[in-house]
């Protein structure tokens, strides 16, 4: 334990945080991600003897490790029971820091407490190095998969994937690889995380909400403050967006919110029992209860959150354009087009100028099966979630924040997104916070739950 907690420390020193204004090509900006590659070859020799490595580029590290599978194949002989190679993703990036703001140096992974600090604790350098110490284990015990398993490492998951995670769907693209399951960062096993609800419970989300930043601009002629024109930017772009705010998307219950919820009404009783158990039934009614709840109601409609306004740079000069970026997560059947039109039709004001900012993506929905707690992979998720966690219920679930695995759904019949840490809501808090933190009782529950699970594949 010692050991991997050395490894991890030291894989948090790594400042693999992307400085504003840095392009693609910056050497200096691509070094840290550059030694993270070259710190897991150092680190992790046994694993980099058994397993064929490409790197793509500072933002691509890609892995397979041949399984036995493989090898009857190309005898002439197929392994009986393998379901085919899965696909394990990861990220070394992460979120810049406010340094100001920690209580201690964010790139120095201090231990105290039982707790390690350092940015990239939580999101999710204590996954991936947990994957990796659990391969270095089991390949210096001799272990030899049943088929391949392979990882992909991005390196600016933080900034969309485009040039990691895209990139690598390419390469595979162009191999024609397919993937029997995939398995990315995601819902953990949570405590306290449901009023009424005091056991933990392991959210496996199986499908992943749409990604769409819209900017919306108003130009119109600069000038001194003193001379205002009669209608300013600044009102119509306000106008906008409190029609945006006055019409909501529509509710819908989807499959696996549905099940999520019949799952969760058997763990708590009363009122709330009740109507998760019946919010098909209860329809509309159900809808307008749960409309206050943001936890309740994001799981149930495309969402719009208002994050960035632009004006003028100065207080006494009026702007020749005015800006504003919201941010929707897009609820299947909604797609990037139809968000765009609908909220062009709720703004109604030609005046007002609305184009996707940065790349928006569809939702990813969810594999049937998974639903129905079924399906590739389950069998295995499951096996090693009660190993590290026993008497711990399982509930399907839908992933609201972005994931690289977005970019690899063509190459799989079904995606889990799952973190196999035990946090609270205090500790869910600190993903991208301040003062970062994994305790290295976590840090080892991680190792367990990839150790059972690599085994078994």
């Amino acid at each position: 334990m010692d050991k991997m907690i050395d490894r991890f420390c030291a894989a948090l020193r790594i400042p693999t945080w992307w400085p504003a204004g840095a392009l693609r090509g910056d050497s200096e900006a691509e070094a840290p991600l550059r030694r993270f590659q070259d710190f897991l070859t150092e680190r992790y020799p046994c694993f980099h003897q058994r397993a064929e490595r490409w790197v793509l580029s500072p933002y691509s590290t890609i892995y397979r490790w041949p399984g036995r599978a493989a090898a009857s194949a190309a005898g002439g002989t197929e392994a009986s029971g393998v379901e085919g190679p899965v696909l394990i993703l990861a990220h070394y990036d992460v979120v810049p820091v406010e340094k100001e703001k920690w209580r201690v140096d964010p790139f120095g992974a201090e231990q105290k407490d039982g707790y390690i600090y350092g940015r990239g604790a939580l999101d999710m350098k204590s996954i991936l190095i947990a994957i990796m110490e659990a391969a270095e284990t089991l390949c210096a015990g001799g272990f030899n998969p049943r088929h391949d398993i392979w990882f992909a490492f991005g390196g600016d998951e933080e900034r969309a994937g485009i040039q990691g995670a895209r990139e690598t769907a390419k390469w595979f693209a162009r191999r024609g690889q397919r993937f029997a399951w995939i398995l990315d960062e995601g819902t953990p096993v949570g405590e306290n995380q449901i009023k009424g609800v005091d056991s933990p419970l392991a959210l496996f989300s199986i499908e992943e909400k749409g990604f769409l930043s819209l900017e919306l601009t108003v130009p119109q002629k600069p000038g001194h403050a003193s001379r205002p024109p009669k209608v300013q930017a600044v009102a119509v772009l306000s106008r906008a967006l409190c029609k945006i705010a006055k019409k909501p998307f529509p509710y819908k219950l989807v499959p696996t919110v549905e099940n999520f919820f019949a799952q969760l009404a058997s763990l708590s009783g009363g009122v709330q029992g009740f109507a998760m158990r019946h919010a098909r039934a209860l329809g509309g009614v159900f809808f307008k209860a749960v409309s206050g709840n943001p936890d309740i109601a994001s799981l149930l409609h495309t969402t719009a959150a208002m994050t960035q306004l632009e004006g003028s740079a100065a207080d006494n000069v009026m702007p020749s354009e005015v800006k504003a970026v919201i941010n929707l997560r897009l609820l299947h059947p909604w797609t990037v087009e139809k968000a765009v039109g609908f909220i062009k039709k709720a703004i109604g004001d030609e005046r007002v100028n609305v184009r996707v900012h940065g790349l928006g993506t569809d939702p990813v929905p969810a594999n049937p099966e998974h639903a129905r707690r079924a399906g590739p992979g389950w069998k295995e998720m499951e096996a090693a979630l009660k190993a590290v966690y026993p008497g711990v219920p399982s509930l399907v679930f839908l992933m609201m924040a972005a994931t690289d695995s977005r970019h690899y759904q063509a190459f799989a019949d079904g995606i889990f997104r799952f973190s196999p840490h035990r946090l609270t809501p205090g500790e869910m808090g600190l993903i991208h916070g301040h003062d970062e933190r994994i305790s290295v009782e976590n840090l080892q529950r991680g190792f367990e739950f990839y150790s059972h699970l690599l085994g078994a594949l």
